[in-house]
């Protein structure tokens, strides 16, 4: 399995609350998968999962280590239905 590193790519978060909208930062790694595009991570410990749909998701609370073990897995989706889907807070971000 190929996976590219695309390191320091800017991602707006959107503000809520008292916070405003936020560029993060994210380390990605492009990844070969039916569905998902690019497995990624920021320093504040969230992991963000882009989809061949444009969709991104981010896990809060993840780390990582759970990041580059979803990219490197033999299958993407599989390890992120199973460690990251229902286990952490979520927030869909783009499409």
């Amino acid at each position: 399995m190929t996976v590219t590193k695309l390191d320091g790519i800017a991602v707006k978060l959107p503000g809520g609350g008292l916070f405003p909208p936020m560029d993060v930062f994210v380390n990605f790694r492009l990844v070969q998968s039916s569905n998902v595009d690019r497995v990624g991570w920021d320093f504040a410990g969230n992991t963000y999962v882009g989809f061949t749909n444009g969709t991104m998701y981010v896990y809060y609370g993840t780390s990582r280590q759970r990041a580059v073990a979803a990219a490197y897995s033999k299958s993407v989706g599989r390890y992120i239905n199973t460690k990251l889907k229902d286990c952490y807070q979520v927030l869909k971000i783009g499409s």
